[in-house]
């Protein structure tokens, strides 16, 4: 995934619409579409909530991964 579709998952998880994220990243709503599209391709996913949930386990895994890292070392 590019840095740019990591930046729309991270926007998706945190609830926001196309044009907002279009908005906020100053690119236009059919550029975001496209990176949805990418991102729902990508991930094997089907909606914006799959992409929301995912952001938020891959997120809560990453902390429990470094978290388990600290304690080992």
């Amino acid at each position: 995934m590019t840095k740019r579709e990591r930046q729309v998952v991270g926007l998706i998880a945190e609830g926001f619409s196309n044009k907002e994220i279009a908005q906020k990243l100053h690119l236009s709503t059919y550029t975001v579409k496209s990176h949805v599209h990418n991102i729902l391709e990508k991930l094997s996913l089907s909606t914006r909530v799959q992409v929301a949930n995912y952001a938020h386990i891959s997120e809560s895994y990453k902390n429990a991964i470094d978290t388990t890292s600290l304690i080992s070392e």
